[in-house]
């Protein structure tokens, strides 16, 4: 499905299996310091003609360095902003571990975010957009069980 271009973006809500059960992958802008929380997915506008599917995966590359396989969709949510969100959920490719220190945290990103982390769902949800908690129930919706 094609999205309008104007006031949309789409991103991956990347997750993996960690200690603590499932985690996601959460980034932060850089220099957004004046307004908590702001964590949020990878994501970002459509290109002309692009599917929303494929500008997911393609953000979250450009913005987090991993290669991702889409697993679902998240449907989408609306921002204060008003900016609309078009979310799918994935896991990393195999073998794409090795974009990760050993922290869990992206070895190189595109220099949009200063954070770039694995995160426990519990961790996760205050620290993100308001909006975007929204992905979180769905996603768990979604997970199998640990």
């Amino acid at each position: 499905m094609s999205v309008p271009r104007g006031g949309f973006s789409a991103g991956c809500l990347v997750v993996r299996r960690g200690a603590e059960g499932w985690e996601v992958l959460l980034v932060h802008p850089r220099g957004a310091t004046f307004r908590r929380p702001l964590f949020g997915i990878p994501k970002g506008a459509l290109e002309e003609g692009e599917e929303a599917e494929a500008a997911a995966v393609r953000e979250t590359l450009e913005e987090t360095g991993l290669r991702v396989v889409v697993r679902g969709d998240l449907g989408t949510v609306r921002q204060k902003s008003g900016k609309t969100v078009h979310a799918f959920w994935a896991e990393i490719e195999p073998g794409g571990e090795a974009a990760l220190d050993e922290r869990g945290r992206c070895r190189t990103t595109d220099g949009e975010n200063d954070v770039c982390r694995f995160y426990p769902l519990h961790q996760a949800r205050p620290l993100m957009i308001e909006a975007q908690r929204e992905l979180i129930d769905r996603l768990e919706a979604a997970l199998p069980p640990r």
